[in-house]
């Protein structure tokens, strides 16, 4: 398939974990406008998605493992096989690493890890028992590569997430199964708003070669590339979608 016709996401299932706000928030809209079926799952429900008829709302916690098989179950009993992923949930802390506690680390890694890396194997395992190939897309981070003070836990649940993706890529690219990740640089969400409703914003603002923080918008074409068959031939790769911002070091 070659074309502006590779790029599109028309007709295919696609979830999104995480989906009620932030980045995945987005990532659902841009989805639905163009045409998927777009599969929420979250712990809470987003307004937004209950008037849209080809958003389906699942209410399910990745890390309860049944939480993850009854999401997947709903979403291909009412839509088909899921053949296109987003592993999106995720939390943060902002905390120092002399005063990181492991209960914090542990909840850290058993959301941002865990549960991407398992709804990826329940989304892996369906594919390929249905005979067909897909594509995963997990969200990673600048700060996997360059962590700033305060982010030793997020930062180095990132840098596995960035592992794990070019692992599965490279076990499941025989099932045409692909694996890739985005990582955002600094979008003002629900997630970081502890620092950014504070000085930081402006300091980033600043430090970013394109003076400005990432809109919900930005991710777009990533999203987008990832998703549909204009990808096809990609795999084990990390976009990075930060205006340049991890350049300065």
């Amino acid at each position: 398939m070659t074309g502006a016709s590779s790029l599109s996401v028309a007709g295919k299932t696609i979830a999104v974990t995480g989906g009620s706000s932030g980045l995945g928030l987005r990532m659902v809209q841009v989805l639905a406008a163009h045409g998927a079926h777009v599969v929420s799952i979250s712990r809470t429900s987003a307004p937004d998605h209950e008037h849209s008829p080809n958003i389906l709302n699942i209410l399910a916690d990745v890390t309860v493992a049944a939480d993850i098989g009854r999401a997947f179950d709903e979403a291909e009993e009412r839509l088909g096989t899921v053949t296109v992923v987003f592993n999106n949930a995720g939390v943060a802390t902002m905390e120092r690493a002399l005063t990181t506690t492991r209960e914090q680390l542990r909840h850290i890694f058993e959301v941002n890890v865990e549960g991407a890396f398992f709804v990826a194997q329940e989304a892996a395992k369906r594919m390929i028992a249905a005979g067909v190939g897909g594509s995963i897309i997990n969200s990673s981070s600048i700060l996997a590569d360059a962590p700033v003070k305060g982010s030793a836990g997020y930062a180095m649940s990132k840098a596995a997430i960035s592992q794990m993706t070019r692992s599965l890529a490279l076990e499941w690219a025989s099932h045409a199964i692909r694996v890739n990740a985005i990582a955002p640089g600094w979008f003002p969400t629900r997630i970081n708003e502890s620092i950014m409703n504070g000085p930081a914003q402006g300091f980033l603002k600043g430090k970013n070669p394109m003076r400005r923080l990432g809109d919900p918008e930005d991710i777009d074409g990533a999203v987008l590339l990832l998703a549909s068959d204009a990808s096809s031939y990609i795999t084990g790769t990390v976009i990075t979608v930060d205006g340049g911002h991890s350049l300065q070091g």
